[in-house]
């Protein structure tokens, strides 16, 4: 080893200086080495006793550790470790908790720089445990380095031990890193001073890693946006992005201590992943460094697959809006206040009612006109009187006095709904189905901002949801100042159903004032949840998210969200007509009119008829019996009351 230094240097001097620089270092690291094996022993048995451990060594240290004195240590404290190499933990398959979050610290031992381990490392973009503790046995070695690596600055604490030689004593000194802190020179504080170490001083968890992110010293974060997504992100009157999600942001920023800066996408989409490329806020996000989406993106399986994200904040689905019908037509506003069955069971009971009443009347009393009372009875039903004097039995009066309480019922009824309908036009039943939509002539359409609906409908393997997606129309035309301008069009003609994010069909129905003439479904498509995105390990996501959820517990994400939503949606969007009843909404109660005069000229004409049937037979009654007993002559009546006088007279006299 001292020989090809040498040689390296290529003169004696150099030799000297080299072998005394050697010697030293091997020093040091031995007198690192045993601060190592006493510091490790104290973490395991104290501040990180009963926590979950994984150490990896290099080769120097994995000679350097002792291993029966480190278990020893944490079988006292029942801390569960997991021993590897930098060439093991590649070949090792580590089931995916074990290297990310905070089911374990991991403990890295090392010599020398490990610049080619920690480049393999960054491939894994599972490797992101929430704890991280660097071991550094070199004094001279520049740490720095090691933790300006994106690798290890995916951790959201970490830990640096690493020997330093004063005034001829070595002592064990530790840090952490602050990257978004900076110095008065503006330079990133990567390599934090924390003291030299003390078990006293660092006796437990919290000790050992302190916040990194509590403040951000006034970082900038690149926010990709899209804003148009009421009441999340919109434009205000003056031209600038503002939104619930936009405030919520700005409480946490200023709570933080950094900045935003919003970046509008080029091409004005939400993010999709397409023959593995992303595109969208997303895309800006993977591939040109932006920092925080906070647009209403939904989280799906391959949002949470590459990137990170907040716990949710807002619960969410699509909506489905649709033409209301038009109404039915007026002229049968006389039907419309009973259904079909209905209608059918008042004139059944009518028919039923009035002829058994008939019948039995007949039968048991001997009455001559049973047709006549069953008319009688049933037009009571449309309000006209009847003679109660040719019904005298008490049951019989019993039985009319109870269809009379049923008929004023119904008339009551009847006439409050005639009412109603008369204000408010009947219209055809509206579809609020999933099943009836895809049964439906409507053609779903969606505009083609990148979302996940069109390809999970596509995919599906519920029937009726393939359907939809089979049937579904993708708009390109993307007009950022009226997005939904197209589709609304064909949803007026009759033709199609517009799909969108629940929150924002709400805005679109009062912004283009058509809260009457169209309607949400009852049925919505893919409930689920909206979330913040940030590139896939970052180390303060869980610091964002913890601040979002903050404000999301204590009713302040509710209280914006109503906020920015009441500013453009006011007490009535839309006006219907001009609030009198006009001659169409009487047109019913004409008809009624008339089919009550047709029906009054009928029975009149009918009852005419009969009376001149019944003239006719008098006069032959009384010719015969004037005829045959020469008791009286021919008599001219006027009316059929003194027909029957007369008749009983000679009915007599012939007798």
């Amino acid at each position: 080893m001292i020989q090809a230094i040498a040689r390296e240097f290529g003169h004696k001097g150099a030799v000297l200086h080299s072998v005394k620089s050697f010697r030293n270092v091997k020093g040091h690291c031995m007198k690192g080495g045993l601060l190592f094996q006493d510091a490790l022993t104290t973490l395991v048995s104290g501040s990180l006793g009963g926590h979950d451990l994984l150490l990896i060594t290099d080769n120097y240290t994995q000679s350097l550790l002792d291993v029966d004195r480190v278990m020893s240590a944490a079988g006292a404290y029942h801390t569960p470790v997991l021993l590897a190499t930098q060439h093991s933990i590649f070949h090792t398959n580590h089931p995916a908790h074990h290297t990310q979050g905070s089911f374990l610290t991991a403990i890295l031992l090392f010599q020398h720089d490990p610049p080619s381990f920690l480049l393999h490392l960054a491939d894994n973009k599972h490797w992101n445990p929430s704890y991280l503790i660097l071991f550094c046995l070199d004094p001279h070695l520049n740490t720095t380095t090691v933790l300006s690596q994106t690798v290890v600055q995916r951790s959201r604490f970490i830990l640096l031990l690493q020997p330093a030689v004063q005034a001829g004593h070595t002592r064990l000194f530790v840090y952490t890193s602050r990257p978004v802190n900076h110095e008065k020179l503006g330079r990133s504080v990567i390599k934090t001073p924390m003291g030299v170490w003390s078990p006293d001083k660092f006796h437990s968890r919290q000790a050992l890693f302190p916040p990194r992110f509590n403040d951000f010293g006034g970082q900038v974060l690149k926010v990709p946006m899209v804003c148009h997504d009421q009441p999340f992100l919109y434009l205000n009157k003056e031209g600038s992005c503002t939104g619930a999600n936009s405030d919520a942001a700005q409480i946490i920023a200023n709570k933080l201590n950094f900045q935003m800066v919003y970046i509008e996408t080029n091409d004005s989409v939400w993010g999709a992943k397409k023959n593995g490329t992303w595109d969208g806020m997303f895309g800006e996000l993977m591939y040109k460094g932006k920092d925080l989406v906070i647009n209403a993106q939904d989280i799906t399986a391959d949002a949470i697959s590459d990137f990170d994200w907040t716990y949710p904040y807002w619960e969410t689905s699509f909506g489905i809006i649709l033409e209301v019908p038009q109404p039915l037509p007026q002229w049968r506003n006389i039907l419309y206040p009973f259904s079909p069955l209905t209608w059918g069971l008042v004139f059944g009971t009518t028919v039923v009612i009035s002829s058994a009443l008939a019948f039995l009347v007949h039968r048991l009393h001997h009455v001559s006109d049973p047709i006549g009372i069953a008319f009688q009875v049933a037009a009571v039903l449309l309000g006209q009187a009847m003679d109660d004097r040719k019904v005298r039995t008490w049951w019989v009066r019993m039985w009319l006095l109870s269809w009379l309480l049923v008929v004023d019922i119904l008339a009551v009824v009847y006439t409050g709904n005639l009412m109603a309908v008369l204000i408010i036009p009947a219209y055809p039943s509206r579809i609020q189905t999933l099943q009836d939509l895809a049964k439906s002539h409507y053609i779903p359409g969606m505009v083609n901002y990148g979302s996940f609906v069109p390809e999970a409908l596509k995919s599906s393997s519920n029937p009726t949801l393939a359907t939809l997606g089979k049937n579904m129309f993708l708009d390109d035309h993307k007009a950022l100042t009226d997005p939904y301008g197209f589709l609304l069009k064909k949803v007026h003609g009759g033709t199609h159903a517009l799909i969108v994010a629940y929150d924002y069909l709400i805005f679109t129905q009062h912004k283009k004032k058509i809260t009457r003439s169209t309607y949400v479904m009852d049925d919505q498509l893919f409930k689920g949840y909206f979330s913040w995105f940030l590139r896939r390990n970052t180390p303060y996501t869980t610091i964002l998210s913890d601040h979002l959820t903050r404000l999301v517990e204590t009713g302040i994400m509710t209280m914006l969200y109503e906020t920015h939503k009441g500013s453009f949606i006011g007490e009535e969007s839309q006006v219907r007509g001009d609030g009198v009843l006009n001659l169409g909404h009487l047109q019913g109660a004409f008809i009624v009119l008339a089919l009550g005069l047709f029906a009054a000229s009928l029975t009149l004409m009918l009852e005419r008829l009969s009376y001149v049937q019944d003239t006719h037979g008098l006069h032959d009654d009384i010719r015969v019996c004037g005829s045959q007993n020469n008791v009286w002559e021919e008599v001219s009546a006027n009316t059929l009351g003194d027909y029957v006088m007369k008749l009983n007279i000679g009915h007599n006299n012939c007798h």
